[in-house]
């Protein structure tokens, strides 16, 4: 009897001991990580979904408070945002199912810049535009209104229909890049023949407006679409 006893103790010690050193392997398997480094590998992360985008993208994330100690993880935390994220203010997730269920919330500011097209003095109305008056800056995309202009030698030869200011972003809703008297090009394509003649501009139009212009050899007003600077194209 004391024969079986001591086989059942022996047993139980090697099951015990088996189990201790599992549990150490599985151990020496989870990573640990700082809330530092879960800060900075969510920072990587989110600049990686903006990387493929064609917004210029800054991100800046609040760092994760130290006292909530280290995070340990079977496999690399995963990363994930909100289905309808505000583009301005989020929050980053951060999460791990093994060896035990956690997850953490990273506010973030998402700021979105475009380069687009601001006077660079002040314009009185009616100034036809030209190169030296114009220049591209890095602007915040929350705070711009209207149609925006990117590159300046689109606007060149237009003209502003109100006051423009120093550092004033420009949309096309401040322009008529034909104005009423203008002598404009007429562009007309069919069937594969493309001509062109000249027109009496006979109102103020901006960029894709449907203006009447008085086409010069036939006195005749003809509907057309602004296409460009003193350009118009007729609508068939």
């Amino acid at each position: 009897m004391k024969k079986y006893e001591n086989f059942i103790c022996r047993a139980l010690f090697t099951a015990s001991l088996l189990s201790v050193c599992l549990l150490k392997v599985h151990a020496d398997d989870n990573q640990s990580y700082t809330p530092e480094q879960l800060t900075e590998l969510a920072e990587v992360w989110v600049n990686q979904q903006f990387a493929t985008a064609d917004t210029d993208t800054e991100v800046q994330l609040t760092a994760l408070d130290n006292r909530i100690g280290n995070k340990s993880c079977a496999h690399a935390p995963e990363f994930s945002l909100p289905a309808n994220y505000n583009p301005r203010q989020t929050t980053v997730q951060v999460s791990c199912n093994a060896p035990l269920v956690w997850q953490l919330f990273i506010p973030a500011r998402l700021t979105e810049w475009l380069e687009l097209v601001v006077s660079r003095q002040n314009i009185a109305p009616g100034t036809a535009l030209t190169a030296d008056m114009l220049e591209i800056q890095r602007r915040e995309r929350r705070l711009v209104r209207g149609a925006i202009v990117q590159e300046p030698a689109l606007i060149v030869g237009s003209r502003n229909k109100r006051s423009l200011s120093v550092g004033q972003i420009i949309s096309l809703q401040d322009l008529c890049l034909v104005c009423r008297g203008d002598i404009v090009t007429i562009q007309i394509s069919q069937g594969g023949l493309a001509v062109s003649t000249t027109g009496v501009a006979q109102q103020d139009g901006s960029l894709g407006d449907t203006v009447q212009v008085k086409n010069q050899q036939s006195g005749r007003n003809i509907s057309s679409e602004v296409v460009g600077v003193n350009q118009v194209r007729i609508k068939f």
